[in-house]
């Protein structure tokens, strides 16, 4: 979530189902806070490896996840370990997004992503 609020208040990222953004960066960051609230909670794998949390979930692929930049990492946990610890395994599909949300962010890049006003795209340290 902190990276995505980095994103609101550095990269002029704003999500198309928030609806408009606030003229105030305080009250962009309120209102992308509460939004990010309502989405899947992530659980970190390995670095910044993710799931979503939830009991009885599984087949979701795992995504690593900076800030708005979001990328499949793996079909689902067994072919992330496989993938990420080993040098064994071709990806014979691609993953299928599978979690609300988070998915939006995937198959896009940063610049997609960001207003074309951005001027420059910054990262959290």
């Amino acid at each position: 979530m902190d990276g995505v609020l980095f994103d609101v208040e550095h990269n002029a990222y704003w999500h198309e189902e928030w609806g408009d953004r606030p003229a105030a960066m305080t009250e962009a960051i309120d209102l992308a806070r509460r939004r990010l609230a309502e989405a899947p909670t992530m659980v970190p794998v390995f670095g910044h490896r993710y799931l979503p949390a939830g009991r009885g979930t599984f087949g979701h692929p795992v995504l690593s996840m900076h800030q708005t930049d979001i990328v499949f990492y793996g079909l689902d946990l067994a072919d992330y370990i496989r993938r990420e610890f080993t040098w064994f395994g071709i990806r014979a599909q691609e993953p299928k997004s599978t979690v609300a949300f988070w998915s939006d962010f995937v198959g896009t890049t940063p610049s997609e992503r960001m207003c074309s006003d951005n001027g420059g795209r910054a990262s959290r340290p």
